[in-house]
């Protein structure tokens, strides 16, 4: 009996370092279990604060796209009103052309003397070249000449 019970002891004080060696795993797995559970909330918590950024960004690419086809319309619309407004220019302009063609070359070049220059070049240059030959010559002389330099000015010589 004493002999069981010395091998019952003896083995009770082999098996306490596995024993314990157990328990240290059986710990270690428990923190290790608290770590990973620490680690996907943290996880948990980024993929939400990443759903959220997603969630502005989607709503700021929709507001981008809208201002996008604002400026569009308002660029479209501005496009309009500057071909409208230049038509209009345009009409009065050929207008002032037929004027200043119907009219004798002594009485058109003291207007044309006082027409801002942009215009007068533009009426010289719309109107028939033997009307604005004559009317040229009419002018006083440093006007006729700036408008013939703006004249040369927009068209290079060739």
């Amino acid at each position: 009996m004493f002999f069981h019970l010395l091998i019952i002891i003896l083995i009770l004080l082999l098996s306490v370092p596995l024993m314990a060696e157990s328990f240290n795993e059986h710990e270690n797995l428990i923190d290790m279990a608290t770590l990973l559970k620490e680690r996907e909330k943290k996880l948990e918590n980024r993929e939400a604060v990443l759903d959220e950024k997603e969630k502005r960004i989607e709503f700021l690419q929709q507001e981008l796209k809208k201002q996008e086809s604002e400026i569009r319309n308002t660029r479209e619309s501005f496009a309009k009103v500057l071909a409208d407004l230049k038509a209009l220019k345009d009409e009065d302009l050929s207008r002032l052309v037929e004027v200043y063609t119907a009219m004798k070359p002594a009485a058109a070049a003291p207007l044309l003397e006082e027409l801002d220059l942009r215009y007068a070049v533009e009426v010289i240059l719309r109107m028939p070249t033997k009307k604005s030959a004559k009317l040229l010559s009419a002018v006083e002389e440093k006007r006729a000449v700036a408008i013939s330099r703006a004249i040369t000015a927009l068209k290079p010589a060739q």
